[in-house]
């Protein structure tokens, strides 16, 4: 019996000690979802215990789950997302991918003065990620924005490497003031001319703020929308990620195949019909076929851009650092861009409760630009619809035909040897920096002051050389230079709140001040007599000069609350005042506010359940923002000096001023719905009206009052109403294989509803628009071509009554219904992924846009202009015989600036074509030193499809006129990691 009960008291232990030391093992390895490289010193830890390991140089683990069944297992890691996994003892093998904090951008939206989590915000934002910007062939990011993002207009309105594009947000908002948007680049505001300063492998993400709701917290020129950009930061956390970019290629014309103007067999068969074949030998001339097309622009102009980027962060250190070079010939002759450039973000934890950081970069640019936007026939781009066919700009041996020694043939300049003797340089010196500090007094209570100085210098430097015979010996030199500096200050305080894990406050206090100085100087002086010695010091007298100073500045206050119950109902309220230099004592200050709420109907009990929609928000907004885009001084008072009588110096009455100028506002109120559809596919249409009223704008007076003919009031309103629709879909998503579709489409309507005392229409002076009330502000005003008389070749209009006349009077234009501003655009684009390779293609689209064609004035001239080369239809479509139906005149009738040069630039163009492969993880590991590897080609501007006849639709102006066209690239690039 002894033995018995202690055999039972043993087995009771050794049960008990088994039950107690119960566990078993989990294995796995821990990679990085971006790449699929393994994770060193990954923590795993068993939740609520202290038992944990880390990962190895291979990313492995062996954990050993110690007293109990099953447990969660917590990887973390710095910079990454955690993850927490049930394990049991037949779980054997786990296999864990974290997420980077660089993947989360997708989850994370930057909004004003904060990033908000998306899902969360009641306005209307949209976001364009850093993969879009990244690779883009061309010197600045906004090339890549066309057709991104609905609401959003970028017209790329030169091919001029070193100019930037043209942006709108949902319509045109004011007469004579600022269009374009707020660009704020890492909390600094920026000019749309500094894009190409900042090179696009350093943004990490774009998003465009619409509505008032995201905007009126800007307060002062928020009107036109906002575009904040933020630069990139340190991510890698094991150890310092470096990253080499590199690409090559080269740009060509994106012309349409429309380019119309005669070649030398039409040319002088058109010479011998019109009688302007006096005096010409045409053995000699049909010698000569020169297209001027190709004698302008260039169809391989290099491309080339290398980057190298250091990033790391840990739990008190984060910083980025980079460093670029650009190189880019336009091609066009005398145009290229040249930049070198540098970033360095840094942030540092210096303790608990205080963090500093800064945000700098540097530029340094060389720039030659061709002259382009005006008729000469001096400049190439220009004199190349002018040059005659028979003319050629080169000799035999390949110089330069030259007036010199007399083997230009042509009528005036050959502008390929004038571009060489009257070269045109730019320099350009940027720095921005933005240093910063946050403190955390107290729990939840987070205060920044941030300090921004964006400075730039300019110089251009102008020759024109004696030896060029039209010069007669006496050469010309000129140089110019500006400066500028623009200094930010902002201050926040936000507090954070939650009250029984239901409801969640946050509140944030801002100050902020904006202080621009600029000054500028040109100088121009003749008179050099060697082509060694053509600076300005070497000539005898100054032909010209000019100097320029401005300055303006903003005090601003602002407050926002954010209302959060449940992941249920969103609010947002916020109220801004500012005052700007611009106007007056009386009307200096500004006040806008906003209310935005947003219901998450997903959350709700009754759909909780519904599988099929993964997402669904209703969200409302309602608020006001300000416009102060007017010249620095014009509210003042003003005299002036330069004029001179008896060259004895003289002032005069500059500006009478206006010091009952105040803020332009525009009150927008926006509906908003974010769908989702079995977690593949998302929908957002957003509907908004905006009213924009006291507006800023330049009112004709008599100039018996000041001798200015204009005044600066504010006057009249405005309306934009519109709809916006975003789709992206995952299609498919099998066995590595991904195919993903993005679309969106927007439409806007323009209406003017009033003008000045009462007056309901007024003609701008600008070609062929008249403001009236009741219609768009863009729409053309002009008279109605009706077409040619088929019995004797007369050109026929409309009168203002629809009757058919052939006298031409200013009194029967009418407005045509056409506007310049396009109402609709969008894009769409397109990616397939498998393995490491993928294919992406991205269009943009304009529709019902029109423009005035001024080039096909000078090239269906039709005896206007025959000194210079003509249109190949005044050949072939003119009108030469009774019972001729065309819409071309007999030669002798010239023309009219009438809607028949008025003509539809819609276009959809085929925006960039990539194909991309990264090589696999396992060929990388075995080098023990690459971490990513990519190689991809491009094609940007490939394909452009339109019905306008000009070099390229992309207009951003009423008139189309010896404009820089669209340039097509083709590049190949890597980019490597370790």
């Amino acid at each position: 019996m002894k033995r018995f009960i202690l055999l039972f008291i043993s087995f009771a232990l050794f049960s008990f000690h088994s039950a107690f030391a119960q566990g078993f093992v989990v294995k796995g390895t821990v990679t990085a979802h971006e790449d699929g490289s393994p994770l060193i010193g990954v923590t795993v830890l068993q939740k609520g215990t202290t038992n944990g390991v880390v990962t190895d140089m291979d990313g492995n683990y062996s954990f050993e789950v110690k007293g109990a069944s099953d447990a969660t297992l917590v990887f973390s890691y710095i910079g990454m997302q955690s993850q927490s996994h049930q394990v049991n003892a037949s779980t054997g093998v786990l296999n864990v991918v974290l997420k980077s904090d660089a993947e989360m951008i997708d989850e994370v939206v930057v909004v004003a003065y904060g990033v908000r989590k998306k899902g969360t915000i009641a306005g209307a934002v949209s976001t364009v990620s850093a993969d879009k910007m990244a690779d883009v062939p061309a010197a600045s990011f906004d090339q890549a924005l066309q057709g991104q993002t609905p609401g959003l207009s970028v017209i790329s309105n030169s091919g001029e490497p070193s100019e930037p594009a043209v942006f709108q947000i949902r319509g045109t908002n004011s007469i004579n003031s600022g269009t374009a948007p707020l660009f704020i680049l890492d909390g600094v505001p920026i000019s749309s001319s500094d894009f190409n300063a900042i090179s696009p492998g350093d943004i990490e993400s774009i998003s465009v703020l619409k509505d008032a709701s995201s905007t009126s917290i800007y307060g002062a020129r928020a009107a036109n929308g906002v575009v904040v950009i933020t630069s990139k930061r340190g991510l890698s956390m094991d150890k310092a990620k470096v990253t080499l970019r590199a690409q090559f290629g080269f740009s060509q014309l994106a012309n349409t195949g429309k380019w119309n103007l005669m070649n030398t067999e039409e040319r002088i068969a058109y010479e011998k019909e019109v009688g302007l074949d006096s005096g010409q030998d045409y053995d000699l001339l049909s010698r000569v076929d020169v297209d001027w097309l190709d004698a302008v622009f260039k169809d391989a102009a290099p491309l080339q851009s290398y980057e190298l980027s250091v990033n790391r962060a840990t739990d008190r250190l984060n910083y980025y650092v980079s460093g670029g070079f650009y190189d880019q010939d336009g091609i066009a002759q005398g145009s290229t861009f040249r930049r070198y450039n540098i970033r360095a973000n840094a942030e540092v934890k210096a303790s608990n409760w205080l963090k500093m950081g800064t945000n700098t970069m540097a530029a340094y640019e060389e720039i030659q630009q061709a002259e382009s936007g005006s008729y000469a026939l001096y400049t190439p781009i220009s004199a190349c619809r002018f040059m005659l066919p028979y003319w050629n700009p080169y000799n035999e041996d390949g110089s330069i035909a030259s007036q010199n020694d007399g083997s230009w043939q042509g009528t005036g300049q050959n502008p390929i040897e004038w571009m060489d003797m009257n070269p045109v340089e730019y320099t350009k010196y940027k720095m921005l920096s933005t240093i910063y500090a946050e403190i955390t007094p107290i729990e939840n209570l987070t205060i920044r002051s941030q300090f921004g100085a964006d400075y730039t210098y300019s110089k251009g430097f102008m020759r024109s050389f004696p030896s060029y015979i039209i010069n007669d010996g006496m050469g010309s030199a000129g140089r110019s230079a500006s400066d500028m500096l623009n200094l930010t200050e902002t201050t926040t305080a936000n507090y954070r709140w939650n009250y029984n894990e239901d409801h969640s406050f946050n509140f944030l206090l801002g100050q902020e001040a904006v202080n621009y100085m600029s000054e500028g100087f040109q100088v121009v002086t003749a008179g050099q007599t060697h082509d060694l010695l053509t600076n300005v010091s070497s000539g005898t007298r100054a032909s010209s000069w000019t100097d320029s100073t401005s300055s303006y500045s903003y005090l601003s206050f602002f407050f926002r609350g954010e209302y959060n119950y449940k992941d249920l109902y969103y609010a947002d309220f916020s109220v801004r005042t500012d005052a700007s230099s611009r106007f007056g004592s009386k009307n200096r200050w500004g006040a806008f506010w906003s209310v935005g709420l947003m219901w998450n109907m997903k959350n709700e009990a009754f759909l909780k359940d519904v599988s099929w929609l993964t997402g669904a928000q209703v969200t409302l907004s309602s608020g006001t923002s300000g416009n102060s885009e007017i010249p620095d001084y014009d509210h003042l008072a003003l005299v002036g000096g330069g004029p001179n009588y008896a060259d004895e110096a003289g002032i005069y009455p500059m500006q009478s001023g206006n010091e009952d100028l105040g803020w332009e506002k525009t009150w927008a109120n926006n509906l908003g719905f974010r769908l989702g559809f079995i977690d593949r596919i998302n929908v957002d249409i957003d509907l908004y009206n905006k009213k924009t009223t006291d507006m800023l704008m330049l009112v004709p007076q008599s100039y018996a009052v000041t001798g200015e003919g204009y005044r600066w009031e504010n006057i009249g309103a405005m309306v934009n109403r519109g709809v916006e629709l975003n789709v992206a879909a995952d299609v498919l998503r099998v066995k590595g294989f991904t195919w993903n579709v993005s679309a969106n489409v927007s439409y806007n309507k323009n209406k003017l509803v009033e003008l000045y005392n009462g007056v309901q229409e007024y003609v701008n002076s600008t070609t062929g628009l008249k403001y009236q009330v009741g219609h768009p502000v863009g729409e053309f005003f002009m008279n109605r071509y009706a077409g040619v008389n088929p019995a004797n070749g007369d050109a026929l209009w409309y009168t203002k009554d629809g009757e058919i006349t052939t006298e031409y009077n200013e009194s029967d234009k009418v407005m045509t219904g056409k506007s310049y501003d396009a109402p609709w655009a969008g894009g769409f684009g397109t990616t397939l992924s498998w393995k490491g390779l993928s294919l992406s293609a991205q269009f943009s689209w304009m529709a019902d846009k029109w423009v005035v064609n001024n080039d096909r004035y000078f090239e269906e001239s039709n005896g206007l202009y025959t000194a210079y080369n003509q249109s190949k239809r005044l050949l072939y479509d003119r009108w030469k015989n009774p019972g001729d139906i065309t819409d071309i005149p007999r030669h002798g009738v010239t023309p009219q600036l009438d809607d028949r040069f008025l003509e539809n630039a819609s276009f959809l163009r085929l925006k960039n074509l990539t194909l991309a492969y990264n090589l696999p993880q396992l060929w990388l590991r075995k080098t023990n030193f690459f971490t990513s590897a990519r190689i991809y080609v491009q094609g940007q501007n490939l394909l452009t499809f339109t019905g306008f006849t000009g070099l390229d639709p992309e207009v951003a102006a009423n008139v189309y006129q010896a404009q820089y066209p669209a340039s097509r690239q083709f590049t190949m690039g890597v980019e490597l990691s370790f």
